[in-house]
């Protein structure tokens, strides 16, 4: 057995028809950095790829999440490193960044992270017109696709969608305009 030590409790999560997190099970695995450099992170998704080593289950698939200890992984790859439905390596990257607490307009608040980045020159609607605005990132399993006058709290600061950035929707990351209430 070459799974190693499965000492990390995590829950299997899918990305419902709705766009919320449904948890198929709670697992053990074995949850580390993979060797060498990290570059900086630009974003929610953290460049440096995680490896997970568990036990073979047919619902451990690409494209799913785990959440354990206050991480959240996304899988980028499932192999079955025998062929005998035995053990399982998986790819993964991390969702990293600041805390924060999701209210959609009308709904339930929800504890989420973001990636904030300030002062983006954003293109205006008049030709040669430019304004600078902040985006901010969150995990679609997080949060669904938030609407414009949705809010997140960041580090006690509201922040409220004012639009989204259409052309950056991946079913994994939400990017959406801001701005200071």
């Amino acid at each position: 057995m070459r799974t190693g030590r499965l000492d990390t409790p995590a829950e299997l999560l899918v990305l419902g028809p709705e766009l919320q997190p449904q948890v198929l099970d709670w697992m053990w695995f074995g949850i580390r950095a993979k060797e060498g450099e990290a570059p900086v992170a630009i974003g929610l998704r953290s460049p440096a790829k995680v490896e997970v080593r568990g036990w073979w289950d047919a619902r451990l698939q690409q494209g799913r999440y785990l959440r354990a200890d206050g991480r959240l992984l996304h899988l980028d790859g499932v192999r079955d490193v025998t062929g005998q439905q035995a053990e399982l390596v998986m790819t993964a990257t991390e969702l990293v960044g600041e805390a924060a607490l999701y209210q959609p307009a009308g709904g339930n608040a929800a504890a989420c992270r973001v990636y904030l980045v300030h002062g983006v020159k954003r293109v205006g609607e008049a030709v040669g017109l430019s304004a600078y605005s902040t985006p901010l990132e969150a995990a679609v399993i997080e949060v669904g696709r938030p609407q414009a006058g949705s809010e997140f709290i960041v580090d006690g600061v509201i922040w409220r969608v004012t639009g989204l950035v259409e052309e950056d929707d991946d079913r994994i990351v939400r990017r959406m305009w801001v701005r200071r209430v």
